[in-house]
Order: C-alpha cells, then sequence, then structure tokens
C-alpha cells in the first residue's frame, strides 16, 4: 500500500508531536488553575501541582535529552537541576510535594517551558537511526527503557499519567474538568 508522502513521517516526528501533545494537555491543566493554589494539597491527594511540574521538569530533561544526546549545559545554565533533582523526583520516595512559595510560580513555569523548548530543538535535530540505540549513560538502570526510542515513547506516557494526577488535583480543589472552553 502506497501512502501520499504528505503522511508517511518519520519516527522522530511521530514521537515529537506526542511530546508536543501531551504538553498541550499539561498546559491546559495550567490554564485552570489559579497560581495561587499551585502549593496546595488537596485532601485526598498526596501531591501539588508545582511538585508535578517540578517532576515533569526534570522528567522530559531525563527522558527526552540526558538519555538520548547527553546532559544540555544550557539546562544546567539556566535551571538548577541537581536541585530540582532532590526536589522533585518521584523515584523511591513518598514525597510528592514541595514547601509553598520554595519557587516562585511564574519561575517555574518558565523553567518548564524552557526544558520543552530546548527537548524540541534537540529532537528536530534527530535522525530515526538513532532510535535503536542504547541510552546515553547514566550511573543507574533506567527505570523503563534500554533504546533511545523506548525512553523518548515514555517520556510523552509519562507525562499523561501525570496529567491524570494533576486532573485529580484540581477536581479536588474545585476545578472541574473542563474538555471545551465555553
Amino acid at each position: 500500500m502506497n501512502l501520499p508522502n504528505y503522511i508517511v513521517i518519520n519516527k522522530i516526528t511521530f514521537l515529537k508531536d506526542q511530546i508536543m501533545e501531551s504538553r498541550s494537555f499539561v498546559n491546559r491543566l495550567i490554564s485552570e488553575i489559579p497560581e495561587e493554589l499551585w502549593y496546595t494539597i488537596p485532601e485526598g491527594t498526596d501531591s501539588n501541582f508545582a511538585w508535578q511540574i517540578g517532576h515533569l521538569l526534570i522528567s522530559q530533561n531525563f527522558h527526552a535529552i540526558t538519555v538520548i544526546t547527553g546532559m544540555n549545559e544550557n539546562i544546567y545554565r539556566l535551571i538548577p537541576l541537581r536541585e530540582y533533582v532532590g526536589l522533585f523526583n518521584g523515584m523511591g520516595t513518598l514525597h510528592r510535594s514541595v514547601e509553598k512559595g520554595l519557587i516562585p510560580v511564574p519561575r517555574l513555569k518558565e523553567q518548564f517551558d524552557t526544558v520543552h523548548e530546548i527537548c524540541l530543538d534537540n529532537l528536530s535535530s534527530l535522525k530515526d537511526e538513532i532510535l535503536y540505540q542504547e541510552l546515553e549513560p547514566i550511573p543507574f538502570r533506567h527505570p523503563v527503557a534500554k533504546t533511545k526510542y523506548e525512553a523518548l515513547s515514555w517520556c510523552f506516557k509519562h507525562e499523561m499519567w501525570h496529567c491524570a494526577e494533576m486532573e485529580s488535583i484540581k477536581r479536588a480543589l474545585g476545578y472541574p474538568i473542563q474538555w471545551m472552553k465555553k
């Protein structure tokens, strides 16, 4: 079966599109909750919006940049990533919130967007041939991936997982699901 050229896309483009689409879900959630509630942990949950966004920031850096092309010096120059890993890493810890006012929400949002822009720029320079290569070296075993394709695929799946958590937090704070804007 021959498909028209405009329908055929490479795998990197597909993965990049999925990462962009999952981020659009996160951005919708961000737009629906006031910044003053980002540090609130509602009853019946174990997290807050600030932790979720910080976690996605470090996760996207890890799954879509570090294990794909290595550490990105621009990110480390612009964001205190080593400190953030201690605050926002969810692996092996039940602590899934951060103290109110720890990082001003506008700064956290800006840093979140910065990592995403660097991620997309990075992906734009890659070819499909790298996808089945082993991950760039890291000092521990990656939790879900052995290849670069698996890491990039997990990046957007993981972000959508956290969208569900953020939706629960938002709902518990009195902000219902809004699929369609009025």
